[in-house]
């Protein structure tokens, strides 16, 4: 799996893989950055590692998806290495599936199956919540 990260001045690098796709990664330091930030992208992985994953068991059950969404979040510690303290994701989700079977359905892709967070420090408590949506 390589990336290819090029520094392009000041806190702003350009990340780019071997299929051609390329992120702007920049610290908030340096006024209004243009890309996001390297923490900011652990976040997105961690919710799209489970976005995906929840998509592929539902389209293996044959169930309807119209909407997915997560609000992700994260708290940091004041101090360096200024490291997640905590991780929170709250799906929204409108499909064929009932509130108690999607937080089981989370909850075991989360432990199972997701990379992303089984390469963070366990430690790091993480809160997943859901809301199936109507419309």
């Amino acid at each position: 799996m390589p990336v290819t990260i090029d520094w392009m001045g000041g806190l702003r690098n350009v990340a780019s893989d071997d299929s051609g796709h390329a992120i702007i990664v920049e610290s908030q330091r340096q006024g209004t950055p243009i890309g996001f930030s390297a923490t900011r992208l652990v976040l997105i992985a961690a919710g799209c590692c489970l976005i995906n994953h929840l998509v592929e068991v539902l389209e293996k059950k044959r169930l309807a998806i119209k909407k997915i969404r997560v609000l992700a979040d994260g708290q940091r510690s004041e101090q360096h290495p200024k490291k997640f303290t905590a991780i929170s994701l709250v799906f929204e989700v409108q499909a064929d599936i009932t509130q108690e079977s999607l937080q089981e359905l989370l909850a075991m892709l989360k432990e199972k199956y997701c990379s992303v967070f089984n390469s963070l420090d366990p430690s790091i408590p993480v809160k997943i919540a859901s809301r199936v949506i109507s419309e």
